[in-house]
């Protein structure tokens, strides 16, 4: 089984890749109307589907935090209809306070975090989210529910419930990898992020493996610190695992280029990257590199 879902795995990439282009977009939000699209959007997510967040907190129906102030925002856009699906950001570590400037140093006490200058090479990946009710009414409006049946609940249409999986992942793999390029871009190439368990195991079928760099801390759920100390050898080990989907996220090697160019543009960025894999080496009690077989609950 696991043979041949290895030998279909480049066909079924090529597939819901083509769905994914051919009916979205990922944009940067870089308007002040398109931050405000991304503000409402997650404040339809987190708070009323899926009562993250207090909705007291948020009067104006936006959710945002102090660290929208210093991020690169992203939306995942039906091309068609222009309905707005998912968001995700970036947080840029601010040179003149690296060392509290991203959420995970306020949960890990971990070395590779207290370094200003691997910090300022730094990025995190944050606030990943997708709206069910916006993805069916772009689907309902352009056909593609005679193709893709979106309802989690319904366990009698097998066939839809996989495609339905698939395409979800192709959609939240499609928004990190926008938002990783436009990070890359600002010269980060240093990634962090506190993951949900399902993302961890979605990135890593296609071969985008995160490790994690600290205890699991409980957040709406298990959530796992995670690093990468080099995107670009990431990529690298993406390509000679899964050549299938490295060629979808990195566009043909172009992003794996682009992390290349920034990790070696300075003595700094080098030097920065090279820290930083040091230190991921050395973590008491820990393994940086998680088994791939993990499957958190």
């Amino acid at each position: 089984m696991a043979a041949m879902a290895k030998l279909i795995e480049p066909l079924t990439s090529k597939l819901f890749d083509s769905v994914y282009r051919h009916y979205f977009e990922v944009i940067p939000a870089d308007t002040p109307e398109l931050l405000d699209i991304v503000y409402r959007l997650r404040y339809q997510v987190y708070v009323e589907e899926n009562d993250f967040e207090n909705a007291d907190d948020f009067p104006y129906e936006k959710e945002q935090d102090e660290f929208d102030a210093h991020s690169i925002h992203v939306l995942l856009r039906h091309r068609r209809t222009k309905v707005c699906i998912g968001t995700a950001r970036a947080i840029l570590a601010e040179p003149d306070r690296p060392l509290d400037s991203l959420p995970i140093q306020r949960i890990s006490d971990h070395p590779i975090l207290k370094s200003p200058d691997i910090a300022k090479h730094a990025f995190e990946f944050s606030r990943l989210a997708m709206s069910k009710a916006h993805l069916k009414e772009s689907c309902d409006a352009t056909g593609m529910t005679a193709v893709f049946h979106f309802d989690p609940t319904c366990k009698k249409k097998r066939l839809n419930m996989w495609l339905t999986k698939r395409i979800v992942r192709y959609l939240s793999v499609g928004l990190m990898a926008g938002v990783v390029k436009l990070a890359i871009q600002s010269d980060r190439t240093i990634l962090f992020a506190v993951m949900e368990p399902f993302l961890i195991r979605n990135l890593r079928r296609i071969g985008w493996d995160f490790p994690y760099i600290d205890e699991p801390v409980d957040y709406h759920g298990q959530r796992h610190p995670c690093g990468l100390p080099s995107l670009y050898d990431a990529f690298v080990t993406m390509k000679n695992v899964n050549p299938a989907s490295w060629q979808i996220i990195t566009e043909g090697g172009q992003t794996q280029e682009l992390a290349l160019q920034a990790e070696l543009k300075s003595a700094a960025t080098r030097q920065a990257v090279s820290d930083a894999k040091a230190l991921a080496t050395r973590i008491e009690g820990l393994p940086f590199t998680a088994p791939l077989s993990t499957q958190s609950a």
